[in-house]
């Protein structure tokens, strides 16, 4: 039986910045003078904020803005052409969650419950840093609030952004007030001091390497906070990988799985069936009328041999085609694309290939695919990770490599439970750093020193365990690589024209062509429209390739305030170049 967790809303949602909207009480059943008196009062009032932790949309989706993913579209993110929105409120500066959050401080303190005040102010805590947490990675620095601002409180409605450094100390104080106030029970659905712990990490090593790669001070002490922070976790917490032996399975499976895997799940959404909480994963992924989402040739190439070298090591890597291209790989690519022999979960055994309509790149995505019964547009609801233990592990590696001190016991129980769970080779620290990737230090040319191998591999790890849980335009952002946005995606190889069997079992499974298809191959693909090939008449699937791609570095590293924001308060300024 799944543990269906209902979350109730009990504060209005504003829409606008107006006066007569600030001054409102969230409800009218829920007021200074009726509520905020008992422990479930304050249980109530903060289960409206998980409401606001991300579903699919601020995960999958996320990652539509990276490199990792071909898409039918091109986001402005990655063509220059992002605009300073003009409504006030829009594009993610919008402060109704802290409003919520707010409210609950200014008015909890009036239950006599000592130990409810102590818990609840840790979620409420928690929330706060969370939120203000994605506004520095979007914004950088903006203004601090601590307090419900109403029409009256003219000076801090007319406030001025705080520095992206003050920011950050106050996120800290936020989470390390919720470390010290939550309790350590386990329980996926409800934040603890393992999800306080886990956010820490990943905070502090945003804003570590950020300041590090941007030329900004501070990142030494941050990273520091950050691989503390993940050793925590790692030590004295409860969770581990999830693993039940099977290295072609499960992976996939935590992600597929209909109920939060909680050895390795920290921090997870749950959806049901019989409530209709639903997020339709299955529809998008598979679905020709959706985003038609498939990996790029960059990711799947940045996968490792199984036998751990580099799949780039081959002279003809370009040039390889799908059938040897996803033969002898890390597991973790058969259980993220369609590869030869893939079958559905649920299904009847029936080998699936990839389906063009549904990937454009021709890397079809199966990651977080669940059971077949889950297929349909009014379907989908199998839960969600947000954290979980196996970024920790990376969370910890990285820092610590970026400190300079990482020692291969470090990688032992970080990076190498990971490679573990697929039975892939350890990382060895020695030989990683004495065999730089041509590859990887080429895509990532600012990476130097002594740790320059170890960190590259790093964040190949990263790139690999992480796909599609929102974290690879961040990372981008962070390392000072938006240059990488700039290219033109690749997807699938083809050597020429024609009709191709994918799987090696004799049968014609696609056609590319021009003008008309002329074979019975059970897929055809036009070329020469949305797509194109690399060469012409051969090489590699590219969307869109008409599109201009650009970035520039002087401003994309974040987003502009609304210019309606700014003709409300003055004093705000607008971000670098921006103008």
């Amino acid at each position: 039986m799944k543990n269906t967790f209902i979350y109730i809303t009990v504060l209005m949602f504003i829409t606008s910045c107006s006066d007569d909207f600030l001054d409102r009480y969230p409800l009218s059943e829920i007021t200074p003078e009726n509520s905020f008196s008992t422990a479930s009062d304050l249980e109530l009032f903060t289960n409206s904020f998980y409401n606001d932790l991300p579903g699919r949309g601020g995960i999958i989706d996320r990652d539509l803005l990276s490199d990792n993913i071909l898409y039918n579209g091109v986001p402005l993110e990655q063509t220059g052409e992002r605009l300073i929105p003009g409504e006030a409120g829009s594009s993610g500066w919008n402060w109704d969650d802290l409003r919520k959050i707010n409210t609950f401080f200014e008015y909890y303190e009036q239950c006599p419950d000592e130990a409810a005040k102590k818990e609840y102010s840790g979620v409420a805590s928690f929330f706060r840093a969370y939120f203000y947490y994605n506004k520095l990675k979007r914004f950088g620095g903006v203004p601090w609030y601590d307090q419900v601002i109403g029409s009256q409180n003219t000076e801090l409605l007319m406030k001025s952004r705080d520095t992206r450094e003050f920011i950050t100390t106050k996120i800290i104080e936020d989470l390390d007030r919720a470390i010290d106030n939550l309790n350590t029970d386990k329980s996926s659905d409800r934040v603890n001091r393992w999800t306080a712990l886990a956010l820490k990490s990943r905070v502090c090593l945003f804003e570590g390497t950020f300041r590090k790669y941007h030329g900004l001070s501070g990142a030494e002490g941050l990273l520091t906070q950050a691989y503390q922070s993940a050793l925590s976790v790692i030590t004295d917490g409860p969770y581990s990988v999830y693993s039940t032996g099977s290295a072609n399975t499960d992976y996939r499976d935590l992600f597929a799985s209909n109920d939060l895997i909680e050895d390795e799940v920290i921090l997870g959404r749950r959806y049901s069936q019989e409530l209709n909480v639903v997020n339709n994963i299955n529809y998008y992924l598979l679905s020709p009328t959706q985003q038609d989402i498939g990996l790029t040739k960059s990711i799947v190439n940045t996968y490792l041999m199984n036998t751990g070298t580099a799949f780039t090591n081959q002279a003809d890597y370009e040039t390889i085609e799908f059938l040897q291209e996803t033969d002898d790989r890390d597991p973790r690519l058969a259980q993220t694309i369609r590869t030869p022999g893939y079958t559905r979960i649920g299904g009847d055994g029936t080998a699936l290939l990839p389906d063009f309509s549904a990937g454009i790149s021709g890397y079809q995505i199966i990651k977080y695919v669940a059971d077949i019964s889950q297929d349909g547009d009014a379907a989908g609801y199998q839960d969600l990770p947000i954290i979980r233990f196996g970024e920790v592990l990376l969370n910890y590696a990285e820092a610590k490599a970026e400190l300079g001190n990482l020692t291969q016991a470090d990688l032992d129980i970080s990076i190498n439970q990971l490679r573990d769970r697929v039975r892939m080779p350890s990382m060895s620290l020695a030989t990683a750093n004495a065999n730089i990737d041509p590859i990887l230090i080429e895509r990532y040319g600012n990476v130097s020193g002594l740790n320059t191998g170890v960190i590259l591999e790093i964040r190949r790890e990263r790139r690999v365990e992480l796909v599609l849980e929102g974290f690879r335009y961040d990372d981008l952002m962070r390392w000072k690589n938006g240059e990488l946005l700039e290219i033109h995606f690749k997807g699938m190889y083809f050597p020429s024209l024609g009709a191709f069997d994918l799987d090696g079992n004799g049968s014609l499974d696609v056609e590319l062509y021009t003008g008309t298809a002329t074979t019975a191959a059970l897929q055809k693909v036009e070329i020469g429209g949305v797509i194109t090939l690399s060469d012409g008449t051969s090489g590699n699937l590219v969307p869109f390739a008409d599109r201009t791609k650009a970035f520039d570095e002087s401003r994309d590293y974040l987003y502009p305030i609304p210019s309606g924001d700014i003709q409300l308060n003055p004093n705000l300024k607008q971000n670098p170049n921006w103008e």
